[in-house]
This record gives C-alpha cells, structure tokens and sequence, in this order.
C-alpha cells in the first residue's frame, strides 16, 4: 500500500454517469474539507468503489488528495460541485515539499473502456482548455512565482500547480495560509449568478509575498452563451479588479502606497457603509441592473477590507508626506483613496428610436493630498466625487406595460435621461504648528430629462434640475482636537473630542442625494424647463 495526502474521513463513492451534461444552476455539492491527514489508500480500493461507473481517462497515476477529490468532484454537474474544495486542496499541498502538481480526467462514452483512478490511458489535453478557468498567481518577496489553474468544461476536470523555483518553510506557510481565501473566492465565482469574494485574498502577509493575481472566466446559464470574467490584483501600493459580463462592466482600484489618512476600523466601516448607500440610490435612479451592482458593491467593499493599520498611531507617517494629527483624522474619510466605476451594457429596446439607449454609468473616487514645507506648515486636502449618467424608457402611464415594437400603439412611453454629481471637499492648513484653516464643502445637483411620446408623437420634453450645497467651517468642531476645555478633566476632553468626532465623520461623507428636508443644506429646485 501507498501512503498518500487524502480527505479527512474521506469515503470513496462512485461516479455516477453525468450524461456529459453540466448544470450550470445545481446546486453545489457539500463542501468538502482540505487533504491535512495521512490515508492509506491503494489502487485496488479506488478501482472497487468505483467500478461500474462512467469510463475516466486519467492524466497521471500519482496516488493523492488532489486525485481522491477530483474523483469525487468530476460527479456533480454543476460548476460549483466540480471546484468544490479543489483550490483549497491545491493550495495546502505546499505545507508539505510538493512545488508541481498537474492531473486531469475526461469522462469517456459508456462503451470506452474504463480506466480508473490512478491509471493513465492517454494524457487529456484539458489544461487551459475549460469552459470554466480558474488562475491563481503569487510571487513572493524572494521573486518566486507559483502559478495555480482549475479548468473544467463538461465532460473533464483538470488542475495544475508549479513554482519557479525552491520555496522555503515560512513561504509556504504564507501561501498555504491562502488556502481558504482562494477557495472563497473561487466558490463565488462558480455560483449562478457569480458573486465576488475578495476580501481573504487581500489579507497576504506583505513581508513573504509580492504579488497576488487572480482570474476568473466562468460560462453562464444564459442564451446565448456568455461568460463572467474576474481579474484582482493586488501588491505593496495597489489594489485593483475589473470585471467583465454580459450585463455591464465594472473596475475599482484602492491606493495602498499612501495610508496617512486611514482611519480606525469603526471610521472606515462608516465610510464604506456610506458609498455602499450612495451606490443603491445611484441604482434606483439610474434603474440599473441589481446583478451588476451588487457584484459592483461586493468587489468595493473586498478591496477595502484589511487596508493598512487597524488604526491611526503618532508618529506614524505611513507613506504620507507629513504626520497627520487627531484633528486632521477627524476630518477624513478614513478610507484609503480610491476610483471606481460601474458601466451597464446599453440595449437598445425601441425599434422605431433605436438612439434611445437604455444605459447607466456611475463613476466614485476619492484624492487625498498632504503638502506644506514642513510638518507645522502641512496642509492637507480630500477631495470626494461621484457622477451619474443613465438613461432608460418607462410605460406612458402608470401601471401599464411597455411592448415597443413597429406598430404606433406600442409608442406610448417615457424617455428619461439622468445626470446628477456629487463632491466633497475637506481642506486643512496649519501655520506654525496651529491650524489656521478647516474647511468642508460640499455639493449634488441631480438632472432629470422626460420625454413623453403617445402613438410616437412627442408631447412633451421637460428637465427638472436641483442643486444642493453645503459649506462650514471646521475650525469649531475641531477645537477639542486641538486644546479641549482646560477646565474638563482628560476624560472629560476625551469625551468630547468622540461627541465632535461622530458628527463630523459623518458630515464629511459623500452625500449624492442629500435629505431636501436638512436645513444646513442650501436648496435650489428650479421649476422643470420645457426643452
């Protein structure tokens, strides 16, 4: 018998036949844990539990834990079954010495002849051939590349796993710590519809490894045939991701080369917390498509997890050109700086306009700046945005359906395009170690154009705008930053620096669509223009 890295508790099942069909919607098979126990398992027990299966064509005879799954995972038909485990599984082999792993087995017709695991018939050509690909890619501090990739299409799986060179014990211990992460995110992917999970790949220990890439192209259950595509990366100064899909397009990237004016855990959760909300009214304006947007929302929130320090220390520049002090914290986002933009595929639903393009474009970004000649003479700015571009065709009237086709009576509809922006601005400047200067401005105008068309006649053409604007100066609200009551005890200052602290993070925040009700918003809603 040979020794071999197997399942915990692992029970040889058989392969049932799958028709040499993938149901890219089943349900996914129960998740198996990760080969970290030593089996005995010879040739003959696989052969007898799985005789009188489907014919396998295997690659290699290696006797493994990869091997036992894949044998187990090539059952199920559905994509998620057939990654299930696998990455995890791939990842964990380098604990151990093991830098190359490649295997792969094709399901043959019933009356091929059968070779079961752990004997090769002929060597599948399946690597990098799938309907479904998975690449993982890490290089390490030292400049060692371990390359990682699944591949699965109907009627085969494969794997393969090489390093470019010797990895010592600490780099694979960082690597295999991955494990998890990379199976997260391969999870879902592989669902219907995908889903991105990225925060656990961000979470690398940056003293072993360099860079992390990851990509994703899966096959959806849509006709025509389409497919969802991923790509991350990330490394000492950046992180980034695009995505690519039959409904839209999407790429964030969050700047990690600069982190003075990170925030502690509880500030950046408000400030993520924040977007995400901006995002959502930005949908429902915009009427976008909710399977692009929360993709959009999931990716955000992955590439803004784990940044940097949990929370701000003294003396800590942390890539900036000065120290910020408490004061200058409490007037930032506490979000490392970042750009994202989310594009739906436009469609074109009228025949008789076809220019009249559903769409939407939603495009967020943050700048920090930190300047000044020296530390007392610093000066610091933060500049937020956000634009909204969409357009989309309602019923003409309330309740009723919208069929455009060639025929008048289908030509009873709205026609609405919307343009809104929003920013907000913090400036800080200090003079001789004192701050002299804090303040917010902020602004959000929303546009939105109707066009009415009853039996294809225009009616009507009206654009209402609003404008909102909000200024204030922060130099009273920062005041318990800078001295507090002398006659407070520290505790007391400290409360109070927290009271100052809570409203003014919220303040700062981006506000797109600000509540028209809040009197410290100035308003101008002009009365709608006929066109």
């Amino acid at each position: 018998m040979t020794a071999i890295t197997s399942l915990p508790g692992w029970n040889p099942t058989p392969v049932r036949s799958p028709a040499f069909a993938t149901s890219r919607s089943e349900a996914p098979a129960e998740q198996r844990a990760t080969p970290s126990t030593i089996v005995n398992l010879s040739p003959q027990s696989v052969s007898a539990s799985l005789s009188g299966t489907s014919a396998l064509t295997w690659e290699s005879t290696a006797q493994d834990g990869v091997s036992a799954l894949i044998a187990i995972n090539v059952a199920s038909r559905s994509v998620a079954g057939r990654f299930s485990g696998l990455g995890a599984a791939l990842l964990t082999q380098l604990r151990g010495d093991i830098n190359n792993v490649s295997q792969s087995v094709r399901l043959s017709p019933a009356a091929t002849l059968w070779s079961p695991y752990g004997i090769s018939a002929a060597p599948p050509a399946l690597h990098g051939q799938g309907d479904d690909k998975i690449s993982l890619s890490i290089t390490t501090k030292s400049g060692i590349e371990v390359k990682l990739a699944l591949d699965n299409q109907t009627d085969g799986l494969a794997v393969q796993m090489s390093s470019s060179g010797e990895l010592s014990d600490t780099e694979r211990s960082a690597l295999a710590g991955l494990a998890g992460a990379f199976q997260d995110a391969i999870d879902g992917m592989a669902e219907q519809p995908p889903s991105v999970r990225l925060a656990g790949l961000t979470q690398f220990d940056p003293a072993l490894l360099a860079t992390v890439d990851l990509r994703a192209v899966i096959k959806l259950d849509t006709d025509p045939d389409s497919t969802q595509a991923l790509d991350f990366h990330a490394d000492g100064v950046q992180r980034k991701v695009s995505l690519s899909g039959p409904s839209g397009t999407a790429s964030i990237s969050v700047d990690t080369s600069n982190l003075s004016g990170l925030g502690s855990p509880e500030q950046q959760a408000r400030a993520l917390a924040n977007h995400l909300k901006q995002f959502d009214h930005a949908a429902s304006r915009g009427r976008a498509d909710g399977g692009l947007m929360t993709m959009f929302k999931e990716a955000f929130s992955g590439l803004n997890a784990n940044v940097g320090a949990a929370q701000p220390r003294a003396g800590a520049a942390l890539g900036g050109k000065w120290e910020l002090a408490a004061a200058d914290h409490a007037a930032l986002t506490g979000l490392a700086d970042f750009s994202a933009s989310v594009s739906q595929a436009s469609t074109s639903i009228n025949p008789m306009r076809p220019s009249e393009q559903d769409s939407f474009t939603y495009d967020v970004s943050q700048s920090t700046s930190i300047g000044g000649r020296s530390q007392g003479e610093r000066s610091i700015s933060q500049q937020q945005k956000s634009e909204l571009n969409a357009s989309f065709h309602t019923p003409g009237t309330p309740g009723g359906q919208l069929k455009l086709d060639y025929t008048e009576q289908s030509q009873n509809y709205n026609f609405h395009q919307i343009k809104d922006a929003a920013s907000s601005d913090v400036n800080l400047a200090y003079n001789d170690g004192r701050l002299v200067k804090a303040t917010l401005n902020q602004s959000a105008s929303q546009s939105a154009r109707v066009i009415n068309y009853v039996m294809g006649n225009l009616v009507s053409d009206t654009v209402t705008p609003v404008q909102q604007a909000f200024q204030r100066d922060l130099l009273s609200a920062l005041a318990p930053y800078l001295s507090g009551d002398p006659r407070r005890t520290e505790e007391e200052r400290d409360s109070q620096r927290k009271q100052s602290t809570s409203g003014l993070s919220e303040q700062v925040l981006l506000k797109g669509y600000p509540d028209p009700m809040d009197g410290t918003w100035s308003l101008d809603m002009a009365s709608a223009m006929h066109v």
